[in-house]
């Protein structure tokens, strides 16, 4: 069995339509409900997804982003943010792009949705030990990555000249082992070395370091996380994590070494929350904005 029709990655329970090429003209067969989807690549070398995204409209982000993987030249990183990505792997391996999609009832709620996009993504890493080439920002090898169109000065990217580089092409870090990974709590939760616990009233004495993940939950929830994040300056986000939930609610940190860019910390990141949503069923009570969950 292949590593992308492992039960285990895609989630068995969901059930994916089949593959369909990202280049056609029309996706009038793509419903408009709320829903996930994934891209691949046809080659055979490729064993690993291209992309996985949510979206409460799946027609038209899907369309979205065939339009700027399929541009004449790169586009920005609006409206998709991942289509600069897919357009350099068309450009660089071939336009045999595959997409499938999902809506299934529990896409109508926000939360869920990006919380079965984080534990897609996190599993894909788990079996591919890899993330789809264009999630978090990146850009592949060779090619210089676009801007947001609103960005000042606003540019497109494309094929790197001789002596250039792209700081977002720089590799990903390998997802942990998931040891202990139904224990939220645990000091040795998914193979990280957490901090004890401090109150955010108290985080001046946790002294953390500038780098890393944490996780904050409130006493007495049992394993109940209030929200999992990531920082290149962790005392800085505490000290505004607290007016949001409060100086009493608990936090622990664990440091890497190695998640020196935005990407890699968001790839551990999004292992933890793709793990806890697997675990718990739903995902950190405030997670992707939801501050309306946290307890008064």
């Amino acid at each position: 069995m292949s590593k992308l029709n492992s039960p285990c990655l895609l989630l068995s329970k969901i059930e994916w339509s089949e593959w369909n090429s990202l280049e056609i003209d029309s996706f009038s067969e793509v419903p408009k409900e709320p829903g996930l989807y994934r891209v691949r690549h046809r080659t055979e070398n490729r064993d690993h997804l291209e992309y996985i995204g949510e979206s409460g409209d799946t027609r038209r982000r899907i369309q979205s982003l065939a339009r700027g993987a399929y541009a004449d030249e790169m586009p920005y990183r609006d409206p998709h943010t991942a289509a600069p990505c897919l357009w350099a792997v068309q450009d660089n391996v071939g336009s045999a792009l595959d997409v499938s999609y999902t809506t299934p009832p529990k896409a109508e709620d926000d939360q869920h949705r990006k919380g079965i996009e984080a534990a897609l993504i996190a599993l894909h890493r788990r079996e591919a030990n890899c993330s789809p080439t264009a999630n978090f920002g990146r850009i592949i090898d060779g090619y210089k990555q676009s801007s947001y169109s609103q960005s000042d000065p606003a540019y497109r990217g494309g094929p790197l000249a001789s002596g250039e580089d792209e700081p977002n092409s720089a590799s990903g870090v390998q997802p942990p082992d998931w040891q202990n990974w139904r224990e939220p709590l645990a000091r040795d939760w998914m193979h990280l070395e957490w901090s004890e616990p401090y109150r955010l009233a108290e985080r001046l004495n946790a002294d953390p370091p500038d780098t890393g993940v944490y996780r904050i939950w409130y006493e007495g929830q049992d394993s109940t996380l209030a929200y999992i994040g990531e920082s290149s300056n962790i005392s800085s986000r505490l000290y505004n994590h607290e007016q949001t939930f409060g100086g009493d609610a608990l936090f622990a940190y664990a440091e890497r070494s190695d998640l020196d860019a935005s990407h890699k910390r968001k790839e551990i990141e999004t292992d933890c929350i793709g793990a806890y949503y697997l675990e718990v069923g739903k995902a950190p009570l405030a997670q992707f904005g939801h501050t309306e969950n946290i307890p008064p």
